[in-house]
């Protein structure tokens, strides 16, 4: 066991200060410097890995950057694989982003509306469970420096505790990798969706660094949320998805390098989909998505629980399960009242 690690972080102050969006003049006045500002997201790892009691320290000697690692009860080692492999993705990803930067200014320009380059920092990397992939986070991730803070996040988290998910390994579930790693206002498709294509390279990359292979050919779940994920993944992987993708279509990708083994994605509606729905009357329409949001959420759960059982029997028990669930009455009443536009 390794309970305390030290890894050098390949790069200098400018490439960990484009890597990582940092400015000077941040809300949180502790994080004044770059490396404050780094072990910031690196702690929200530990933390959200659930290696509670552990913590990180980033310090510089020279041009050089140093991450410490320290723990009181947990063996650490498998960071020394996972960062640097969670790093070369975002370098991956800020190459693109500086190929196509006089294409975003140009948008940035012509739409009114900012968008600014975004690693998903601050997530499980250690022990993901379950990978979630998105179109592009919202800007206010720079407001809160914290990738889990918007209520697309927590509307998913209450779909996971009606699966009866433990609300302490929520974050475990919540290894985010956006497939656009632009903050922008949210709803902002008309202005991302000129990028849709562009960072693809990167998000292979991204999802190889926070997959595993779990032994018996499989990896851990991913789910893929919104028309534009879905649409995203037809484009991506046309060798491996036949026809166009729904609510609830299940597809197997080969997504870690170098490894004869399998993830499943399930398609499921964006967190934020129901919102337009909330306050108003009960509808077919309306519960048609609650329905389908948790059977994804509870697929998402399950599968995470116990990657090696069959994801297409699952995702038929738990249709079985939450269509006409008495449930459901209940539990769209408090969806309503939570997430309701209507003061």
């Amino acid at each position: 066991m390794k309970k305390s690690i030290d890894i050098i972080l390949d790069g200098d102050e400018d490439v960990f200060t484009r890597l990582f969006s940092y400015s000077e003049g941040l809300q949180n006045s502790n994080l004044t410097t770059l490396q404050t500002y780094m072990a910031h997201f690196f702690n929200q790892t530990l933390e959200r890995d659930g290696y509670f009691g552990a913590w990180a320290m980033v310090w510089k000697i020279g041009e050089q950057f140093n991450l410490k690692l320290s723990s009181p009860h947990h063996d650490l080692r498998i960071y020394r694989e996972k960062i640097p492999a969670f790093l070369e993705a975002g370098k991956l990803g800020l190459q693109i982003y500086e190929q196509n930067k006089a294409e975003i200014q140009k948008v940035i320009q012509d739409t009114g509306k900012e968008m600014r380059f975004i690693l998903p920092w601050g997530l499980s990397l250690a022990r993901p469970r379950s990978i979630q992939l998105l179109h592009f986070p919202p800007i206010e991730t720079f407001v809160y420096l914290d990738y889990l803070f918007s209520p697309t996040n927590r509307r998913w988290e209450n779909l996971l505790g009606y699966n009866r998910f433990s609300r302490t390994r929520f974050t475990l579930l919540e290894s985010i990798v956006d497939f656009v790693p632009l903050g922008a206002p949210g709803g902002d498709n008309e202005g991302i969706g000129h990028f849709d294509g562009t960072f693809a390279d990167y998000v292979r990359k991204m999802l190889n660094a926070r997959l595993s292979d779990l032994g018996g050919g499989v990896t851990q779940p991913v789910v893929g949320y919104g028309g534009p994920v879905m649409e995203w993944l037809q484009k991506t992987f046309p060798d491996r998805v036949k026809g166009y993708l729904n609510p609830l279509s299940l597809i197997y990708l080969n997504l870690k390098e170098g490894k004869s083994c399998t993830t499943p994605v399930l398609c499921a509606n964006h967190p934020s989909k129901y919102l337009y729905y909330a306050g108003k009357p009960d509808s077919p329409e309306k519960r048609q998505i609650l329905v389908q949001d948790l059977v994804a959420a509870g697929w998402q759960a399950h599968m995470a629980r116990n990657p090696f059982q069959n994801p297409e029997y699952l995702l038929q028990n738990l249709l079985q399960f939450w269509t006409d669930n008495p449930r459901l009455k209940n539990i769209m009443i408090q969806e309503d009242q939570e997430y309701s536009y209507n003061p």
